[in-house]
Formats: structure tokens, sequence, C-alpha cells
């Protein structure tokens, strides 16, 4: 067998699921098959304080911008914190000069390596075409865009046509949407689940007592309403409030909406049955001891978080959004599906969860056998024969 040195390659670690499934990704593969690297752009506090520890000590990691002159003015950017004159340097000034360093910088690590894959899909503005294979990949709905972003979709198609050898999607929807959209490029786009390491996720979940004395439901995510929607979930819990439930409701995440949903909460009456528990280090200890989780997002690609609360034996209640719940969720088999912003609905489905034991032990039973699929065996193999299958074509 020959041993393949593949570079990973992720814009920076911020506190999210896609940082999450990229090293689950780097824990799982197998390395009697592979070498592996990992290239990032810009530092964060969060790859020093959190992911640094979790990134596999045989990965050899490369900074390509460690300078606080190339780095700063993007932290801040990425904060939210980002002035006039900060964002006239950052995205007027500074790439002119940034672009062809990183570039250099990366292209000498990379000629050590038999293929790149740019987990975010950023490096194909910074290097153009390599001399070896890359593949891309999309975290995300493509469906929208032709109604919603048409500058995003002739990029991918850009990227897809002189970049990549191969664009991953991460479940059939993202797949046939995009090969519609593109139809001149499917052959270069391709599924893989995200990888799931489901007996860490466990161990992970039994290693702490209750976090609170009180019943709770819980929700993981960014606090970020262009995207999450816990404005939805925050009324929807109100309702229940007023028709007497008792648990608790815990939101577990940081994000730039915290400080509007925590008025929100106020303005509901809600503000003391609400638990903002801020980021953990270890969310599958709350998600663990929860009578149920809920997820309210707007829009997704395949969110972790469910095949993490699948994976802890958590019943799911979710919104059918665009792209990913509805398969991690078996068309409604594994774990409840609600429409995007039925607040009323929301409300209905999580008191149901609560209360009907025969629903439950229904969703719970499917959704113990379902999620077995999405450990490391089937999409580690996956991975390995895209990656052998371009390396193989690429001229």
């Amino acid at each position: 067998m020959v041993k393949r040195r593949i570079l990973f390659h992720q814009t920076h670690f911020l506190r999210g699921g896609i940082e999450t499934s990229l090293i689950s990704l780097l824990r799982a593969l197998d390395r009697q098959q592979f070498e592996i690297g990992l290239t990032i752009t810009y530092p964060t506090e969060a790859l020093e304080t959190l992911y640094r520890a979790q990134i596999p000590a045989d990965v050899a990691v490369h900074v390509l911008a460690p300078e606080r002159w190339l780095s700063y003015f993007r932290q801040k950017k990425t904060q939210g914190k980002l002035g006039l004159l900060g964002k006239i340097y950052e995205e007027g000034l500074l790439p002119l000069v940034r672009r062809p360093i990183v570039s250099r910088r990366f292209r000498k690590i990379a000629a050590g390596y038999d293929a790149v894959v740019d987990y975010d899909m950023s490096l194909s503005r910074l290097t153009g075409r390599l001399a070896i294979p890359m593949l891309g990949y999309s975290h995300f709905s493509v469906a929208h865009l032709p109604s919603q972003n048409p500058r995003k979709l002739r990029k991918l198609r850009k990227q897809a046509r002189e970049h990549y050898d191969r664009v991953v999607l991460l479940n059939d929807t993202m797949l046939a949407d995009i090969r519609a959209l593109i139809p001149e490029e499917a052959d270069k786009f391709v599924r893989l689940y995200n990888s799931i390491d489901l007996a860490r996720i466990r161990a992970q979940g039994q290693a702490g007592p209750a976090p609170l004395a009180e019943p709770y439901m819980v929700s993981v995510g960014r606090l970020q309403e262009t995207q999450k929607d816990f404005t939805s979930l925050l009324r929807a819990y109100a309702h229940l409030v007023k028709e007497g439930i008792t648990e608790k409701l815990v939101i577990v995440g940081e994000g730039k909406s915290r400080a509007e949903l925590e008025s929100l909460a106020a303005t509901l009456g809600i503000a003391d049955r609400v638990v903002f528990a801020g980021f953990q280090t270890n969310p599958y200890v709350w998600m663990q001891h929860a009578r149920l989780m809920v997820f309210s997002s707007k829009m997704e690609g395949l969110p972790n978080v469910l095949l993490e609360a699948m994976a802890l034996g958590q019943l799911v209640i979710s919104t059918d959004c665009p792209v990913g719940p509805r398969e991690i969720l078996a068309d409604g088999k594994a774990g409840m599906l609600v429409p995007v912003g039925d607040v009323e609905g929301l409300a209905r489905a999580m008191k149901q969860g609560l209360q009907d034991e025969t629903t439950r032990a229904a969703l719970l039973n499917y959704a113990a056998q379902h999620i077995e699929q999405m450990g490391f065996g089937p999409t580690t193999a996956a991975f390995a024969s895209c990656i052998e299958t371009v390396i193989k074509a690429h001229p």
C-alpha cells in the first residue's frame, strides 16, 4: 500500500461545527494509509486555547500568516469589531501584500504532499490551480444561490471548473442540488458525510454529572441569527412556559447575537427560565443530561450537533431547513421535523417530545440504529477511495 501525504487547509479556527468535523476527520484517517499536514491561514485565540490540543500530535501544523500585521485586522473582522478605516485596510489594501506572501508560503509547504484538501474552499483565490490534486469541501446549501447570491454561484462554478479535482458535498440533497446548478462539472461533485467519532462523543457525554439540578431542554450552536434562529426557539419556549411546562431551556454557544437574544428572553418574561451557558469545551455533558435537543436553524449543510445528539441517545427536534436535518433524521423517523420559523409548530413538537413516551421511544429506537452508518468507518473509507482516485487520475 502506498502511503499518501495529504495536506488539509482551513482559513482559521473559530468555535464551530466545521472545525469539529475537520478534527474528527484528522483523527479518523488511517495512519497506515496517510501522513497528514494542516495549514491555517490566520492564528486565532480559539486555535491556541481550544483546538491545538485536539489536533492529533502527528499532524504537522503550519500557520501561514502568524505575524500580527498580517492577521490582526482579520481577527477583528471575524469578531465584528472592524471599523471603517480597518475595513478599508483589511479588505482593500492589505490583500495586495498578504495574498502573495501567503500563497508563496503555502506552495512551499504543499510541494511535499500528494494532494490538498481545502476544507473551506478558501485556497483557490490565494493560490489558483495547483500542480497536485485539490479537493474542496462545500459545507452549506447551494439551492438558494441562483436567486439570493448569483455571484457566489458563478464563483463556485469557476472553482469547480478551474481549481478543484473534486468538490465534496456533505449530503445527498446538496449533491443533487449542485449537480443541477452546475451540470457541466457534475462528475467532479461527490458526497462524503462528516466523520463522527461516536465512541469519543459518548465518553465525553458521560464525563460529568448533570450541569443543572432541574430538568431542562438544550440547544447548541453559534449565536448568529442570520443562520441559527434562536429567536423562534425562544418564542416557542415562551408558549410552553405559559402552558405550565417545568423544564428550563439551556442554550449552549456564543456569538454576535447573544445580547439580542438575552434581551428577547427578558421581553418574553422567560429570562429566569433560560440559561445562556456560553461556549462549552464539552457540550456533550449538557446534551447527555437534557430531556431533549432542539435545533432551530434556517439553513445548514450537515449539522454535526444533530449527529452528536443522536450518538448520545438524545431525542432530536429540528427545523426542516435546507438541507441536512431531513437526511440526518431519516425523513422524521429518527427525530421530529418542523418547518423553519414555525413557532407554534416548534412548541407543539417540543411538548410532544417531552410528554409523549410512545413517540419518544419510537424515535429514539430508530435513531440508535440510524446513527451507526455515520461513524468513522464508512466516511473514512469513502474519503480514502476519493483521494486515491484523484491522485491516480491527476495529470
